[in-house]
């Protein structure tokens, strides 16, 4: 029997069933889509949580690692000084640096034996200083290990034989009488690409705890910080901390190889425990270290869909409502709500398939649900638009872009922003350390510049002054410098008298000077202190140039100290502004400016010494001579014979005094003077010598020759040298050679050969000077 129905029942049941049919798969549809939407994008933002944490723990990781490089670059000269200079050079430094950066544990460095000891001959063996705080002052450890062999096992031998920088997986020491756990950092100090020791920090771990603990992109998200030998060096729940993660999770372990693939430097991502857990690894490369940490996150996949599900519920709530308003209102929007309905749901299919163009937005004026429907859907694109924008903005380098949240849920959009915020810091960190290591190139230069201009003009000390001014004022960028060199030709009133002055890239020859403890040049040189002046006070320096007159900006003076003796002060005043690396630089290069001059003065004064004795004994000679003639009128007068006694009495008081003079400077000059017979050998010797001949004393090196004292090679060419001399009875003035010392280090060297002549022209020997000047190594 067929059913009759009114035709508006028949349309109401059938519209309903068609309509709950239709609301049903839409609902399943839209809840399928947007539970993997969520469980996409879920996955993405615990990965991108995993990478900012680990670019977070990098950039600072790198800024330990770039200290340590540093230190190490700064050490590569180590092997060309004795140890007591290294470390008075070196001990303020990391003294300097252990105040200075509380984050360090130690700061230290330790280098081969080989590397500056020339006479040994091992391949193991090093010398190790260690800088810390201790009772609130930096306290130093200096020890010799591994003298009886590498330990194979060891980190130091691994680095050593890998020559790279390393990120040591972390250790357990007592500091402080406490237990700390910790990890080191270190660089190869390389010479010439060569290992020859390492420079480093230790830092504490504990500091990465409180970072670990933050991370908690979703609920109960188990979050973990992990060595490469696999050590969790911090965790969510801090009892986890100093274990292994094979002990904290073997099943997993053993079956997604988790410790491998940190070993290895590859990132993971996997599922555990029946997925209900979603797994993140990622890995964390510092410098140039062969071993990777990373971050571990573990996030139940029950937080991660629980946003969906509720989407899902709501969708569900809101149809079953438009069910129950569709029984009411169908018999009056029957019609009218099908075409609404397609719209929506057409659009919403859309963003679910990721299609959020902004042209596709619905417009619905029915002033019922319908209509905010088609609102929200708007807003939703007008918000995913907004979304993808900024991403875009961000991944096209622009940080400075801006983004308003849409709400206080919009989880995706606080992640861009984080990962906005992450990536300005990592720019930020990146811009310090180019700027640190373009300083420390800078200064480098300089310093390998100087070593050239200072071999010039040795003995000159004018010119040299005004090559060093030069150079110095060019490199530094400043208006005008001059250097004041102290001038105790007056013993009773020394002054401080300029040799030379630089202005406005031209020579000046001013002739000035400066009495001790007159104005900051005279306070300089008393204090043996720099002074800088970051305001100068007016008409202090006038520098004039054809646009008018102006004050300098910066005004630096820097005494030339060598050991504790000032010998004189540079002065240098800049529009620009003295950083703290250029007066660094400045007080480096003073210490190495110092030592030249010294030894530039001491040459010019046994030079004159020399002359003077020189013309002293032929004025002996001449006088000799006169009296050998005037024996002859001796019996003539013997007043006149007393008055020639007398005068001879005088001039051997004179060469006894200058004997004396003589012994003194061979005793003490820092150069090596000798004189020589014409058969080479060594008649009279400076104390100095005994740098270049193996012997205990000068009295072993008298009556010998170069063959005897000196290896075969060198021997040969300093006997060719003498051969040159007493051929030509011409000098051999400023020639540059290369001396290996007794202690087998090969120096550049400065030769002066002067022959010794008779006054009937018979050469009776040879007189040398050799002045030591850089290590070749």
């Amino acid at each position: 029997m067929k059913l009759k129905m009114k035709i508006g029942a028949k349309i109401l049941l059938y519209v309903m069933i068609t309509s709950v049919s239709s609301m049903i798969l839409i609902g399943f549809f839209i809840g399928f889509r947007i539970n993997k939407i969520a469980h996409d994008n879920a996955i993405r933002l615990a990965q991108a949580e995993a990478e900012k944490t680990a670019n977070q723990i990098k950039s600072e990781l790198e800024l330990d690692m770039g200290f340590s490089r540093a230190l190490a670059y700064s050490l590569y000269t180590y092997p060309q000084f004795d140890t007591i200079t290294v470390d008075s050079i070196f001990n303020n430094i990391l003294n300097h640096q252990a105040v200075g950066n509380p984050r360090y544990l130690t700061v230290w460095y330790t280098v081969e034996l080989s590397a500056y000891k020339k006479d040994y001959m091992k391949d193991y063996g090093r010398r190790s200083v260690t800088t810390y705080i201790k009772d609130g002052f930096p306290a130093r450890d200096v020890e010799y290990r591994n003298l009886d062999g590498d330990i194979t096992t060891s980190n130091y031998y691994t680095s050593k034989t890998t020559n790279r920088e390393m990120l040591l997986d972390p250790y357990t020491f007592e500091f402080g009488g406490s237990q700390v756990f910790a990890t080191s950092i270190s660089v190869p100090i390389r010479m010439n690409g060569k290992f020859i020791g390492l420079g480093g920090v230790d830092i504490a771990l504990g500091k990465f705890q409180e970072e670990i603990e933050k991370i908690a992109p979703y609920p109960n998200t188990i979050a973990a910080l992990i060595s490469n030998n696999g050590t969790i060096i911090a965790h969510t729940n801090p009892d986890f901390a100093e274990i292994a993660f094979a002990e904290f999770a073997p099943t997993e372990d053993a079956q997604h190889q988790v410790s491998e693939y940190i070993k290895k430097g590859k990132d993971l991502t996997y599922f555990s425990d029946n997925n209900e857990m979603l797994n993140i690894v990622s890995t964390i490369r510092v410098g140039d270290s062969p071993t990777t940490w990373a971050i571990f996150l573990s996030i139940p996949m029950k937080e991660i869909v629980k946003q969906a599900q509720r989407s899902v519920l709501y969708i569900i709530f809101i149809f079953a409502l438009g069910v129950i308003l569709q029984g009411i209102v169908m018999w009056y929007i029957s019609r009218s709500i099908t075409r609404p309905i397609k719209k929506t749901t057409a659009i919403l299919n859309d963003i679910s398939e990721g299609d959020i163009d902004i042209n596709k937005k619905i417009y619905i004026h029915t002033g019922d649900e319908l209509e905010d429907m088609a609102h929200s859907a708007n807003r939703l694109i007008d918000g995913l638009n907004l979304t993808e924008k900024f991403a875009r903005e961000i991944g096209m380098g622009n940080l400075d872009a801006q983004f308003n949240l849409l709400g206080n849920k919009d989880i995706l959009g606080r992640a861009l922003l984080e990962m906005q915020k992450s990536l300005t810091q990592a720019k930020e960190n990146e811009t310090k350390r180019k700027e640190i290591e373009e300083q420390q190139i800078w200064a480098t230069q300089g310093i390998a510049m100087f070593g050239e201009v200072l071999r010039q003009h040795n003995d000159n000390l004018k010119e040299l002054s005004y090559l060093i001014i030069k150079n110095l004022a060019t490199y530094t960028k400043s208006i005008q410098g001059g250097i004041f060199i102290l001038n105790e030709n007056d013993e009773d009133n020394p002054m401080l008298e300029m040799t030379a002055c630089y202005a406005y890239d031209r020579r000046k020859f001013m002739e000035k000077t400066v009495m001790p403890n007159e104005g900051l040049i005279g306070r300089c040189f008393i204090e043996g202190k720099t002074i800088f002046m970051a305001d100068v006070p007016k008409n202090y320096i006038k520098i004039t140039s054809g646009l008018g007159e102006e004050n300098p900006r910066n005004i630096i003076l820097v005494p030339l100290k060598v050991n504790d003796d000032v010998l004189g002060v540079i002065e240098m005043a800049t529009f620009n502004t003295y950083e703290k690396h250029h007066i660094d630089f400045i007080e480096k290069i003073a210490t190495s400016i110092a030592s030249t001059l010294s030894s530039v003065r001491t040459n010019i004064r046994t030079a004159e010494l020399l002359t003077r004795t020189q013309q002293q004994a032929e004025e002996m000679k001449a006088q000799e001579e006169e009296m050998r003639q005037n024996m002859e009128e001796l019996h003539a007068t013997q007043e006149e014979m007393e008055r020639k006694r007398e005068e001879q009495e005088v001039i051997q008081e004179q060469l006894r005094e200058d004997k004396s003079i003589l012994n003194s400077l061979l005793q003490n000059t820092p150069d090596l003077i000798y004189q020589k017979d014409t058969d080479g050998r060594y008649v009279r010797l400076s104390n100095s010598t005994t740098l270049l001949f193996n012997v205990t004393g000068i009295e072993e090196a008298i009556g010998l020759t170069d063959f005897d004292l000196l290896p075969g090679d060198q021997a040969r060419i300093m006997a060719s040298f003498d051969s040159e001399v007493m051929r030509t009875k011409k000098p051999i003035v400023n020639k540059t050679t290369p001396i290996t010392l007794a202690d087998g280090n090969i120096h550049n060297a400065i030769l002066t050969l002067m022959p010794l002549i008779e006054d009937n022209g018979e050469m009776i020997g040879v007189l040398g000077i050799i002045k030591i000047m850089t290590d070749v190594g």
